[in-house]
């Protein structure tokens, strides 16, 4: 056998008879990674003890449709060969490490064609549509992507007593209110009313032309859809959102909006503005916990209003940005064949926003305009009443600072110690200094400030969606003398995300200061890297076409020593935090057939659930370093504060 490659028939997964030959490195890509833990010496008081590198998928031997119980592909497969063929590729490429794989529920049904006696479209075949989910009590409310204007509706699933051995089941369904609704995220939690009564406020995010969020209310003990509140329609694509519970107030829940392809639009409220960037809404009554008839909306939020980068940034005609310059990969050639192309514009847009446990600060994913946070403790402190009739001694609006209120003329010094009296602002205009320089009419070095406060690296490094996901890290206080009620995070979990080459990776920022985020860590895994990226394969291993996945960092979970986060084709990947300046993964949970890993894993009674995008609801057991960190009598998910 020659010494740089091997035979491989082994696992029956390529459909045919004839000797392939592969790398020995892509076969022994688990194996390596297992001798590399066996060679390895433990340091004496290290918490997770000897871990392998990063797991570097092996594309190229996941099939990513129909496959039989050999795990060969096979569109006449019967439900319990795909399984079976699943189990044994999970199996034998080592696709699960620290993670059991508990449960798949497949609810995009697939389609048999009867002259044929192919089957397709759905789950099993790798080509469903999910998207979100969320968990409240026993319910589970699961989305879909509903592509092309499809109707598919909300899918209620009632989670087991014992949800270990047995696999959730579908008892209903939530209707879409417009047709194409893309359910890209989801809140939900379960209290007791004024009046006694145990419920459960469900949160709809939909990222279309006609999103905006939408309510309901479930009975927690059947999960029967109760009540239907009329949707908050932003105009546009309401791509994220985080809840908050009012911990002085169990009746009052709070959602916070990022508009994403929706901001700047013609804001269906209010004639003549454009919808803002960020928006907190209330969803229930504050003092029934009543589900309010329609969302109402508290304050906005617009970075450009307040002197950040314009929406829709243009280079000037060197190819420079105001904050840099894109890396030129003329002559490059993605794995899809196609060229590298230079990007020729910066969105600027905010895509995620999550609140702290106090609800005294918003953490901001804002695209290409990089991490910042938000002073919301107006929000947190004054009523809901107050704000929304503009009673409570805070702007409501972002303060435009620029004369005129033309965006990017003249700014104008009158307008700029206005900005900290905002409902939501920047901390970097509570800075002592900051204030002085507004109060002296410094524009410039107000400016240099505001740009300095946010963590921005594009478009130094090429990315069409930048910012993701800003998860603060908890019961991780910053030791800043500021932090006078020990409530301020000392780190944010930022994800970045771009589809194609080169792909995107993971942040862990210290907001220690945190008018001025700075790196101490990053995270990635082997096809971050653009030379590895563009061999990423576009065959099955017999030669057929694959589908089309991508593999971009997406929607972390975090504890207080490890992160849980989707990474489309890359799966699940818990990743040790516990020295902050070291992350080092623990484990990975990558399905078979290929998917894309995309919600937020979702952690219940000791279990995590996510959705992948195109083979539907997954269930696994995280058993790895920090296991005991993962609560059993709360619900946790990435953008929602703990409820039940």
């Amino acid at each position: 056998m020659p010494s740089k490659a091997r035979t491989y028939l082994k696992w029956g997964l390529l459909g045919t008879a004839a000797a392939i030959l592969l790398p020995t490195a892509l076969l022994l890509n688990n194996a390596a990674a297992q001798q590399a833990g066996a060679d390895c010496v433990t340091q004496k008081g290290d918490p997770v003890g000897c871990q392998p590198a990063p797991f570097n998928v092996p594309a190229a031997l996941i099939p990513t449709r129909r496959i039989d119980d050999k795990g060969n592909l096979n569109p006449m497969a019967t439900e319990a060969q795909v399984r079976a063929g699943a189990k044994l590729i999970e199996q034998q490429l080592g696709l699960f490490r620290n993670f059991e794989h508990v449960h798949w529920v497949p609810y995009n049904p697939s389609t048999l064609n009867p002259q044929t006696g192919r089957w397709g479209g759905g789950d099993l075949d790798g080509e469903g549509d999910g998207r979100a989910l969320t968990i409240a009590g026993k319910c589970l409310v699961a989305g879909h992507a509903n592509g092309g204007g499809g109707e598919r509706p909300m899918e209620i699933f009632r989670v087991a007593d014992n949800p270990l051995t047995t696999a959730p089941r579908k008892v209903g369904e939530i209707p879409v209110p417009v047709k194409g609704a893309d359910d890209s995220i989801m809140s939900a939690r379960l209290f007791t009313k004024a009046n006694g009564q145990e419920t459960i406020v469900v949160m709809r995010d939909i990222s279309t032309d006609d999103g905006g969020l939408w309510t309901y209310e479930l009975n927690p003990a059947d999960c029967s859809l109760v009540k239907s509140a009329k949707g908050f329609e932003h105009g546009g694509d309401l791509h994220e959102m985080g809840m908050w519970i009012d911990p002085k107030n169990p009746y009052r829940t709070l959602v916070v909006t990022a508009a994403s392809g929706g901001a700047g639009r013609p804001d269906p409220y209010r004639p003549g503005k454009v919808t803002p960037d960020i928006r907190v809404h209330a969803v229930t009554d504050e003092r029934t916990g009543e589900l309010l008839p329609h969302p109402i909306t508290l304050a906005h939020f617009t970075l450009q209003d307040v002197g950040g980068p314009v929406q829709g940034e243009r280079p000037d005609a060197t190819g420079l940005y105001r904050d840099g310059r894109y890396p030129d990969y003329t002559g490059v050639i993605n794995y899809n064949g196609q060229p590298i192309a230079l990007p020729n514009t910066q969105s600027n847009r905010s895509h995620q926003v999550t609140f702290a446990a106090d609800g005294k600060r918003v953490y901001v994913a804002h695209g290409l305009a990089g991490l910042y946070v938000l002073n919301s403790e107006a929000i947190a402190t004054k009523t809901d009443a107050q704000l929304a009739a503009m009673t409570a001694g805070c702007n409501f609006e972002s303060t435009n600072v620029y004369r005129g209120g033309v965006i990017g003329a003249e700014i104008d010094p009158a307008q700029l110690p206005k900005v900290a009296n905002d409902c939501l602002h920047m901390v970097i205009n509570d800075d002592p200094g900051v204030k002085a320089m507004a109060a002296a009419g410094n524009v410039n070095a107000w400016l240099r400030m505001q740009d300095r406060s946010r963590f921005d690296p594009f478009p130094q490094s090429l990315n069409s969606t930048g910012m993701h996901s800003a998860i603060p890290v908890p019961n991780r206080p910053s030791l800043d003398k500021s932090n006078v009620d020990g409530q301020r995070p000392a780190y944010v979990v930022l994800s970045t995300e771009r589809g194609g080459c080169p792909t995107s990776m993971n942040y862990i920022v210290s907001v220690e200061v945190e008018a001025f985020p700075v790196v101490v860590s990053t995270f990635g895994v082997a096809q971050n890297e653009l030379s590895d990226c563009i061999k990423t394969p576009t065959v099955e291993a017999n030669g057929d076409p694959r589908r089309n996945l991508n593999w971009q960092a997406h929607n972390p979970t975090v504890f207080k020593n490890l992160i849980v986060m989707s990474w489309y084709g890359h799966g699940l990947r818990a990743i040790d935090i516990s020295n902050i300046y070291n992350p080092r993964e623990v484990g990975h949970a990558v399905p078979a057939p290929a998917g894309i890993a995309r919600s937020y894993p979702v952690f219940d009674r000791g279990l995590v659930y996510w959705v992948d995008n195109d083979t539907g609801l997954h269930v696994a057991r995280y058993f790895g370093p920090w296991a005991n960190e993962i609560p059993t009598d709360v619900v946790v998910g990435g953008n929602d504060v703990l409820h039940k």
